[in-house]
């Protein structure tokens, strides 16, 4: 399992830069719609912390429902892929 927390931490941190940056915001606005402070936010953006479930869940909800689908659908591809290398 640690091996997709290491996983997840990559994808997170690429994602959340993607959102923030897409949607013109700074880190410190971002931040209040996650309800971290600042410098927490960012050691998440720069993947120093691990996100929160609750930090995760207040993400998700800044997403549209095709945002959280695809979100969920590429992790899952991603350990997916992990996996099948590390069968074959």
């Amino acid at each position: 399992m640690r091996k997709y927390e290491d996983l997840f931490l990559a994808f997170w941190v690429v994602r959340i830069r993607e959102f923030r940056t897409k949607m013109n915001l700074s880190q410190e606005k971002l931040a209040e719609k996650l309800h971290v402070n600042t410098r927490n936010y960012q050691k998440l953006e720069r993947g120093v912390h691990k996100p929160s479930a609750i930090t995760i869940i207040l993400f998700l909800y800044l997403l549209s429902d095709q945002e959280i689908i695809s979100f969920t659908r590429s992790f899952g591809q991603m350990v997916e892929k992990a996996h099948s290398q590390e069968v074959a």
